[in-house]
């Protein structure tokens, strides 16, 4: 049996992209013994469950002090054994991401051709437990939408109005005016524990969630709305109906994989989307999930 160990120091986003490179390469190698390293964050326990890991190792030197430096002296600290070879694949977006046409491509695609491999699907996988979903339900009432304000890798606007992924918070506090309006019972605000919290009367938060409730949430959401971000690759790993507020500073081709079924992505500069734009798209989502009826629909 072949022996492979994977590395990964990653957020949510590429983490869960991961999973399609996995997926790929143990119906490839269906002999091999896998064992996966990542870092002991709360949003990597999306692996936890993952029939194509074998092993799976939280560290939290990675954690703590940002490791990236992946050398034979370090890999050796592991508590692993070794007395057989390894094969070893560091998944770092940088090694792969070398041209234009690369990075154009979704994410998944190209940790997978990393690989030598040529991807099965594009949207992301993750794996939950009735305990995952008992645990969500018992936060909202339902028909309810979930809202991501935040996103990494986020950097000052040029006109100093914030950052360039956001969407100002007082288009969240109209949506969330129309998103009442149309019928919706409970609206929740996600994000991680470290993520900062608006207070507001608009929704509640749940941030510091469990991060496959949090996958649990999202699956049963009469809609997600988030900005580019780890939330919206989670939503598309559970196939929930989603829209996105994508920045044009990332490629079009990662904010949606080819098997999502019921996303609207509205790309540019998120500063030029208005709520009743976002509400339009939301209406869409929301119709095909049985919760609204379009609005200006013909009688």
């Amino acid at each position: 049996m072949d022996r492979y160990l994977f590395i990964s120091h990653n957020a949510l986003g590429d983490t869960l992209c991961i999973t399609c490179a996995l997926r790929a390469f143990k119906l490839a190698h269906p002999r091999s013994y896998v064992t996966f390293v990542t870092q002991s964050a709360g949003y990597t326990r999306v692996l936890d469950g993952n029939p194509d890991i074998d092993f799976l190792l939280y560290n939290d030197k990675m954690l703590f002090d940002g490791l990236k430096d992946f050398s034979e002296e370090w890999i050796h600290t592991l508590p692993l054994d070794f007395s057989e070879p390894q094969t070893v694949h560091v998944m770092d977006m940088k090694r792969f991401c070398t041209n234009h046409e690369v990075f154009q491509q979704h994410i998944s695609r190209g940790f997978t051709q990393f690989l030598g491999l040529e991807p099965h699907r594009e949207r992301p996988y993750v794996y939950l437990t009735a305990a995952d979903r008992k645990m969500a339900r018992s936060l909202v009432r339902k028909p309810y939408v979930v809202l991501s304000f935040h996103s990494n890798s986020n950097p000052e606007r040029e006109d100093g109005k914030g950052r360039k992924k956001d969407w100002p918070i007082e288009n969240w506090l109209e949506l969330c005016t129309l998103l009442r309006a149309g019928g919706i019972a409970d609206i929740v605000a996600t994000g991680s524990e470290y993520d900062g919290r608006y207070g507001s009367p608009g929704w509640r938060n749940l941030y510091g969630l469990p991060i496959k409730t949090v996958g649990a949430l999202l699956e049963s959401a009469a809609c997600v709305m988030t900005l580019e971000n780890g939330i919206g690759h989670l939503a598309h790993a559970v196939d929930a109906p989603l829209v996105m507020l994508y920045s044009h500073l990332m490629p079009p081709g990662w904010a949606r994989p080819s098997e999502a079924t019921n996303c609207r992505v509205l790309y540019g500069d998120p500063h030029d989307f208005t709520p009743a734009q976002v509400m339009d798209a939301a209406s869409e989502v929301l119709a095909r999930r049985g919760v609204l009826t379009l609005q200006n629909e013909p009688v």
